[in-house]
Protein backbone atom coordinates (compact mmCIF):
# COMPACT_ATOMS: atom_id res chain seq x y z
CA UNK A 1 0.00 0.00 0.00
CA UNK A 2 2.83 2.38 0.80
CA UNK A 3 4.25 2.00 -2.72
CA UNK A 4 0.83 2.65 -4.27
CA UNK A 5 0.32 5.79 -2.19
CA UNK A 6 3.80 7.03 -3.08
CA UNK A 7 3.12 6.81 -6.82
CA UNK A 8 -0.42 8.11 -6.44
CA UNK A 9 0.85 11.10 -4.46
CA UNK A 10 3.25 12.02 -7.25
CA UNK A 11 0.68 11.63 -10.01
CA UNK A 12 -2.29 13.22 -8.28
CA UNK A 13 -0.07 16.01 -7.00
CA UNK A 14 0.92 16.72 -10.60
CA UNK A 15 -2.73 16.55 -11.69
CA UNK A 16 -3.62 19.15 -9.04
CA UNK A 17 -0.72 21.34 -10.20
CA UNK A 18 -1.86 21.15 -13.82
CA UNK A 19 -5.47 21.80 -12.86
CA UNK A 20 -4.50 24.95 -10.97
CA UNK A 21 -2.78 26.20 -14.12
CA UNK A 22 -5.44 25.15 -16.65
CA UNK A 23 -8.85 25.24 -14.99
CA UNK A 24 -11.50 27.55 -16.41
CA UNK A 25 -13.91 29.41 -14.17
CA UNK A 26 -16.61 26.88 -15.07
CA UNK A 27 -14.35 23.97 -14.13
CA UNK A 28 -13.47 25.62 -10.82
CA UNK A 29 -17.20 26.07 -10.18
CA UNK A 30 -17.70 22.35 -10.84
CA UNK A 31 -14.98 21.48 -8.33
CA UNK A 32 -16.61 23.82 -5.82
CA UNK A 33 -19.99 22.14 -6.45
CA UNK A 34 -18.56 18.65 -5.81
CA UNK A 35 -16.82 19.88 -2.70
CA UNK A 36 -20.09 21.26 -1.32
CA UNK A 37 -21.66 17.86 -1.94
CA UNK A 38 -18.72 16.27 -0.13
CA UNK A 39 -19.32 18.60 2.83
CA UNK A 40 -22.98 17.57 2.93
CA UNK A 41 -22.16 13.87 2.81
CA UNK A 42 -19.72 14.35 5.69
CA UNK A 43 -22.27 16.31 7.71
CA UNK A 44 -24.80 13.52 7.13
CA UNK A 45 -22.16 10.91 8.04
CA UNK A 46 -23.03 9.21 4.76
CA UNK A 47 -19.84 7.23 4.12
CA UNK A 48 -21.08 5.68 0.88
CA UNK A 49 -21.98 9.08 -0.59
CA UNK A 50 -18.75 10.63 0.70
CA UNK A 51 -16.75 7.84 -0.92
CA UNK A 52 -18.54 8.28 -4.26
CA UNK A 53 -18.26 12.08 -4.32
CA UNK A 54 -14.63 11.93 -3.22
CA UNK A 55 -13.93 9.86 -6.32
CA UNK A 56 -15.75 12.36 -8.55
CA UNK A 57 -13.80 15.27 -7.06
CA UNK A 58 -10.47 13.55 -7.71
CA UNK A 59 -11.54 12.41 -11.20
CA UNK A 60 -12.55 15.94 -12.15
CA UNK A 61 -9.15 17.25 -11.10
CA UNK A 62 -7.54 14.59 -13.28
CA UNK A 63 -9.87 15.33 -16.19
CA UNK A 64 -9.07 19.04 -16.06
CA UNK A 65 -5.33 18.25 -15.91
CA UNK A 66 -5.87 16.54 -19.25
CA UNK A 67 -3.13 13.88 -19.30
CA UNK A 68 -4.87 10.67 -20.34
CA UNK A 69 -1.77 8.53 -19.70
CA UNK A 70 -1.40 9.81 -16.18
CA UNK A 71 -5.12 9.43 -15.60
CA UNK A 72 -5.01 5.82 -16.77
CA UNK A 73 -2.29 4.96 -14.26
CA UNK A 74 -4.15 6.78 -11.47
CA UNK A 75 -7.34 4.87 -12.32
CA UNK A 76 -5.50 1.55 -12.16
CA UNK A 77 -3.94 2.40 -8.79
CA UNK A 78 -7.28 3.57 -7.41
CA UNK A 79 -8.86 0.23 -8.33
CA UNK A 80 -6.44 -1.45 -5.94
CA UNK A 81 -7.11 1.15 -3.23
CA UNK A 82 -10.89 0.75 -3.51
CA UNK A 83 -10.53 -2.49 -1.59
CA UNK A 84 -9.25 -0.50 1.41
CA UNK A 85 -10.73 3.01 1.02
CA UNK A 86 -13.84 2.40 3.10
CA UNK A 87 -11.67 1.13 5.94
CA UNK A 88 -9.66 4.33 5.60
CA UNK A 89 -12.68 6.58 6.02
CA UNK A 90 -13.93 4.56 8.97
CA UNK A 91 -10.78 5.12 11.02
CA UNK A 92 -11.24 7.60 13.85
CA UNK A 93 -11.42 11.18 12.60
CA UNK A 94 -10.42 10.29 9.04
CA UNK A 95 -13.66 11.46 7.43
CA UNK A 96 -13.36 14.91 8.99
CA UNK A 97 -9.63 15.15 8.29
CA UNK A 98 -10.19 14.12 4.68
CA UNK A 99 -12.76 16.87 4.34
CA UNK A 100 -10.34 19.46 5.72
CA UNK A 101 -7.67 18.23 3.30
CA UNK A 102 -10.09 18.49 0.36
CA UNK A 103 -10.88 22.04 1.45
CA UNK A 104 -7.17 22.89 1.28
CA UNK A 105 -6.91 21.38 -2.20
CA UNK A 106 -9.97 23.28 -3.40
CA UNK A 107 -8.78 26.58 -1.89
CA UNK A 108 -5.43 26.28 -3.68
CA UNK A 109 -7.17 25.42 -6.95
CA UNK A 110 -9.56 28.37 -6.64
CA UNK A 111 -6.53 30.64 -6.15
CA UNK A 112 -4.82 29.04 -9.19
CA UNK A 113 -1.96 28.22 -6.82
CA UNK A 114 -0.21 25.36 -8.61
CA UNK A 115 2.40 24.76 -5.90
CA UNK A 116 -0.21 24.92 -3.13
CA UNK A 117 -2.56 22.56 -4.97
CA UNK A 118 0.19 20.02 -5.55
CA UNK A 119 1.33 20.25 -1.93
CA UNK A 120 -2.21 19.95 -0.55
CA UNK A 121 -2.93 16.91 -2.71
CA UNK A 122 0.30 15.20 -1.71
CA UNK A 123 -0.40 15.89 1.99
CA UNK A 124 -3.92 14.50 1.54
CA UNK A 125 -2.61 11.25 0.13
CA UNK A 126 0.18 11.01 2.74
CA UNK A 127 -2.40 11.33 5.50
CA UNK A 128 -4.51 8.68 3.82
CA UNK A 129 -1.58 6.30 4.01
CA UNK A 130 -0.98 7.22 7.67
CA UNK A 131 -4.59 6.31 8.42
CA UNK A 132 -3.98 2.81 7.08
CA UNK A 133 -1.09 2.18 9.45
Amino acid sequence: MEQIFTVLSLLEGEAARETALKATEDELNQLDYWHHRLEKAAADRDIEQFFEINGKFHELIQEIAGNRWMNGVIADLRKVLKLHRKDLLMSTGRLQNSLIEHRAILNALLKCDATGAESAMRKHLARGLEALK
